[in-house]
C-alpha cells in the first residue's frame, strides 16, 4: 500500500467507509437470518375464544396446526395423522423438554383434537398448550 503524505495543515483523520459497509453487511445477515415470531400466524386459522389464557413459558414452542377439515401441519409441514406421532417423537429425541403449541380452527371436530393429544402423549410429549384468542379479542371480530 503506497503510503501518501498529508500536508502539514490536514490533520489525519478516520476513513470511516469500512466501517459502514461491515455495519450494513451485518444488519442485512441478521435481517435474514432472523426467524420472526409471526411464523405460527402464516395460516390464517379461525381460534377459539377463551376468556382466561396464560402465556407459554420456556423455549418456543413447535407449532401444530389444525384445520377445519383435519388437515394436520407441523412447523409449516403438512403431516397425515398417522405421521405425527413418530415425527414428535423424533423431535422429543432432539429436545427431551419440547413443548408443542396446538393451534386448532373453531370447527376441528372433538375426536381429531383426541387423536392429536394421543399422539401427543405417545410421543412423550409432556408440554403441550392450546392456542386461543383472548375474548376481547375474538369479540370484536
Amino acid at each position: 500500500m503506497p503510503l501518501v503524505r498529508l500536508s502539514d495543515d490536514e490533520e489525519p483523520a478516520p476513513n470511516l467507509a469500512p466501517m459502514i459497509d461491515v455495519i450494513l453487511v451485518l444488519t442485512i445477515f441478521f435481517m435474514c437470518a432472523t426467524k420472526f415470531s409471526g411464523d405460527e400466524r402464516k395460516f390464517d386459522l379461525d381460534l377459539p375464544p377463551a376468556d382466561a389464557a396464560a402465556a407459554v413459558d420456556g423455549p418456543r414452542p413447535e407449532i401444530l396446526e389444525v384445520e377445519a377439515d383435519g388437515d394436520v401441519r407441523l412447523g409449516g409441514e403438512d403431516l397425515g395423522i398417522d405421521d405425527l406421532q413418530p415425527r414428535l417423537a423424533t423431535i422429543r429425541e432432539a429436545n427431551p423438554d419440547v413443548a408443542v403449541m396446538i393451534r386448532g380452527e373453531r370447527a376441528v371436530p372433538h375426536g381429531r383434537m383426541a387423536e392429536i393429544y394421543e399422539a401427543c402423549r405417545a410421543a412423550g410429549v409432556r408440554r403441550v398448550a392450546i392456542s386461543v384468542r383472548p375474548r376481547t379479542e375474538a369479540v370484536r371480530q
